[in-house]
């Protein structure tokens, strides 16, 4: 039940959280927003935010891919 509510709300949201950031590639922040959405929705002890996540992410991305 809790992977089909995960897999629900990412559906729903995937496609309205991807927003265009300078430098990474849209498929890019796709994979990124899809992943943390997945592990926030994961989280039972909820310690990170989904925009925390794709902040963190997308800086590593930056960092990895100047």
């Amino acid at each position: 039940m809790k992977t089909a509510l995960a897999t629900l709300v990412v559906a729903l949201t995937a496609p309205l959280a991807v927003t265009a950031v300078p430098g990474v590639p849209d498929y890019v922040m796709s994979d990124i927003t899809e992943n943390c959405l997945e592990a926030v929705a994961d989280d039972d002890q909820a310690t990170e935010s989904d925009e925390d996540c794709i902040a963190i992410a997308v800086e590593k991305y930056k960092k990895a891919n100047p």
